[in-house]
């Protein structure tokens, strides 16, 4: 896979939320957590596994990022810029993984308005206060 290799620790920020960027990360090892802040809150969104992919949303529409992305244990990960790859996707994945990529803000925007809460599986399982307080403290530092 093209891409540059990057090691991170645990407790590392990936991807800040807000922050303009068109990266797509691999997990080649580790744990990823991808959570928001709602206040002094900090809210877990879900958990990613070696081989899985993410940054998916503004590698696509080049849109800041929607959430903050750490390391929960030490990892592996592959970081895809689209300037590097764009040249070679065929016109019409970037259509369709445009197409997708606002499907889901828009889902995102329905779901965080409406205040639906997604069921508790361990993938997006809530934060402990302690878990809380750790990353509210590295995240806003």
């Amino acid at each position: 896979m093209q891409g540059f290799e990057l090691e991170f620790e645990p407790y590392s920020i990936i991807c800040r939320e807000g922050d303009p960027s068109n990266e797509l990360y691999y997990l080649q090892s580790g744990k990823l957590l991808i959570c928001t802040i709602n206040g002094n809150q900090v809210k877990a969104i879900t958990r990613i596994s070696p081989g899985e992919f993410v940054g998916e949303l503004s590698f696509f529409d080049g849109k800041v990022r929607s959430s903050y992305v750490v390391t929960l244990e030490k990892s592996k990960l592959i970081q895809i810029q689209k300037k590097e790859i764009g040249p070679y996707l065929p016109q019409w994945y970037v259509r369709v993984g445009s197409s997708i990529t606002k499907k889901i803000r828009h889902l995102d925007n329905i779901i965080n308005e409406s205040k639906l809460r997604r069921s508790n599986s361990d993938e997006n399982k809530p934060l402990t206060i302690e878990e809380q307080r750790k990353l509210f403290e590295i995240l806003t530092n």
